[in-house]
């Protein structure tokens, strides 16, 4: 069976073993050398985890959105708060004015029952005096 070399792209009727093998394709990035005082610059710290505990990271990020909707939720209920305080302040402005209105409506038809009162009394004395 003829062999293929995947690299050059043909068939061949050699063995594959006779053949220096292919050199890869990619070749591996270089890190750049440190300079000498790097390492020296940020020395490790023996007793830090060498994996960040992200659980309780995690927990904090929740407990701090959870804090963030909270704060957000008092905010709207003491906006809808003051929004019903200053209704029921207009409501109640508006029933005062209302009942101060029907009250001089009243003393205005009271006095007007009793000036009718009178005309009546004037209107009889004077029919009596003919």
């Amino acid at each position: 069976m003829p062999a293929i070399d995947l690299n050059a792209g043909s068939a061949t009727g050699g063995s594959a073993e006779s053949r220096p093998p292919a050199a890869p394709a990619q070749t591996p990035t270089q890190t750049p050398p440190l300079s000498p005082g790097a390492l020296d610059a940020a020395p490790l710290d023996d007793t830090a985890e060498t994996v960040p505990d992200t659980a309780a990271t995690l927990a904090e990020a929740v407990a701090r959105r959870a804090e963030v909707l909270l704060l957000a939720q008092q905010s709207r209920q003491q906006m809808m708060q003051l929004q019903i305080d200053r209704m029921k302040d207009n409501f109640n402005a508006t029933q005062e004015e209302r009942s101060e209105q029907l009250r001089e409506m009243n003393a205005l038809r009271d006095m007007a029952l009793a000036q009718a009162k009178q005309d009546d009394e004037v209107l009889k004395k004077y029919i009596a005096m003919i």
